[in-house]
C-alpha cells in the first residue's frame, strides 16, 4: 500500500509523537517548488515507513529533545530522492539503500546529524558528490553506508548504466555499532495490553535489554528485561507484552546493556490506551452499615501523579466532608465512611492524574 502527499501538501509529527506504518509514503508528485510540499518532525517525533519517496518536496528532522530522545527517520526499505532538500538535525536510518538515480543533482542534504545506510547508494559517482558537496560546511556530520543490499528491497529505479547501478559508499563505511536497532515499536492490543516489539540488524558484546516504562515520559520504571543475543551479524527479534499497562499515555523506551555494563538508550515510543470498564472506578459495602469501599484498578504510577482523592458530593453537587483514608496495605483502595451522613443519594469521585471517576451510590 502506498500513501501520496501530493504538491501543497503537509505532514507534521508534534513533539515526541510518531507515525509508524508498514506503508510506503510519497511526498511530493514532481510539480510546482520543493517548499510546496514538506515534512516536519519535531523534536522526539519518529517517522517510519516502508519506503520514502520524495520528489519535489522539504523534509525537516529537527533537534533531538534530549540526548536520550532523538528525533528520528526510518526507513523499512530505499529512500529514493529524485528532487528534495533535506535537513537532519537527530538521526535518519535507512536499512535499504539511498537511490538517487532519477535526479541524484537535484538533491540537497544539510543539516548536523547523521544518516546510516545499510544498503548502498545507488546513482553514479557524481549524484553522490553533488548530494554530498551541496552543503559545503553544513552537511551533516556522519554520513554512512554498510554496502549490504537487504533482501527484499528493491534495486534502483532508473539506473540507465553500470555506473548508475554501481553500489556506491556517500562518504564512508559504517563502523560498526555495540548493537544497531532497527525497529522498536509499542502497539496497543484488543486484550493483552501493550505489545513491545524489537529488531536488531546485528549486536556486538550484548547483554541484555530492558524496557522502560513512565507515566510522563521524564521518570521511567523497569517494566522487564530480555537477554540479548550477544554478538551476532544476524537480524533478531524480540518481543515484551506489557500486561498491565497504564491508562491514558504511556512512555516506553529500551535500556540497551553491553557486558561491560555500558548502557544506551532507545528512542522513545508512547501508547495512549483507554479505560476498561470498572478500571477507573468501583464502590461497594464495606463490613459496617454505611461503611464503603473505595477501588480502583489504575497503576500505582498513575495514583502517584496528583496524587489521587477521592471526594463525595450530595445530590445538589454540595462536597460533603467524610473521613475517606487510604489502605495502607493495598494500593488504589480506600476506607469511605458515610456515618455522619443522613440516607440518601451520594456521588463518589476520584479525581487522579489520568482523570475524573464517578459512581451514584445509595444508603
Amino acid at each position: 500500500m502506498n500513501y501520496a502527499l501530493a504538491k501543497g501538501g503537509s505532514i507534521d509529527i508534534q513533539n515526541s509523537g510518531s507515525l509508524i506504518g508498514g506503508a510506503d509514503l510519497i511526498l511530493g508528485d514532481g510539480s510546482g517548488n520543493q517548499s510546496a510540499t514538506q515534512l516536519t518532525i519535531e523534536p522526539g517525533g519518529t517517522l517510519q515507513v516502508a519506503q520514502l519517496t520524495v520528489n519535489k518536496a522539504t523534509v525537516m528532522i529537527a533537534n533531538p529533545l534530549s540526548a536520550t530522545e532523538p528525533t528520528s527517520l526510518t526507513t523499512d526499505c530505499n529512500l529514493v530522492l529524485i528532487n528534495s532538500f533535506i535537513t537532519d538535525n537527530s538521526q535518519v536510518f535507512i536499512n535499504g539503500s539511498v537511490d538517487l538515480t532519477k535526479g541524484g543533482s537535484n538533491n540537497t542534504l544539510c543539516g548536523t546529524g547523521s544518516v546510516r545506510i545499510i544498503g548502498c547508494v545507488f546513482g553514479g559517482n557524481g549524484a553522490v558528490r553533488k548530494l554530498a558537496t551541496n552543503c559545503a560546511s553544513s552537511l551533516v556530520t556522519t554520513v554512512c553506508s554498510q554496502q549490504q543490499q537487504p533482501q527484499g528491497c528493491p534495486g534502483p529505479v532508473s539506473g540507465n548504466n553500470a555506473n548508475e547501478g554501481a553500489c556506491d559508499v556517500l562518504v564512508g563505511t559504517c563502523a560498526p555499532l555495540p548493537v544497531e536497532l532497527i525497529l522498536f515499536t509499542a502497539t496497543n492490543t484488543a486484550q493483552q495490553g501493550v505489545a513491545l516489539h524489537w529488531v536488531t540488524a546485528s549486536e556486538k558484546n550484548s547483554h541484555s535489554f530492558v524496557v522502560e516504562r513512565s507515566a510522563d515520559g521524564k521518570i521511567f520504571h523497569r517494566l522487564g528485561t530480555l537477554a540479548a543475543a550477544g554478538s551476532t551479524q544476524a537480524r533478531t527479534t524480540y518481543d515484551l507484552t506489557d500486561e498491565q499497562p497504564l491508562s491514558g499515555t504511556s512512555y516506553y523506551r529500551l535500556r540497551q546493556v553491553d557486558l561491560d555494563g555500558t548502557t544506551t538508550y532507545s528512542p522513545v515510543r508512547n501508547v495512549k490506551r483507554g479505560l476498561a470498564k470498572g478500571e477507573g472506578l468501583a464502590v461497594y459495602p464495606g463490613r459496617s452499615a454505611q461503611e464503603w469501599v473505595v477501588r480502583t484498578a489504575l497503576p500505582a504510577e498513575t495514583l502517584a501523579q496528583g496524587p489521587a482523592a477521592v471526594r463525595v458530593f450530595d445530590a445538589l453537587g454540595r462536597l460533603q466532608q467524610v473521613p475517606c483514608p487510604a489502605d495502607a496495605s493495598q494500593t488504589g483502595q480506600w476506607a469511605l465512611d458515610l456515618r455522619s451522613l443522613p440516607t440518601g443519594i451520594y456521588i463518589v469521585r476520584l479525581i487522579t492524574a489520568a482523570g475524573s471517576f464517578s459512581q451514584r451510590i445509595a444508603q
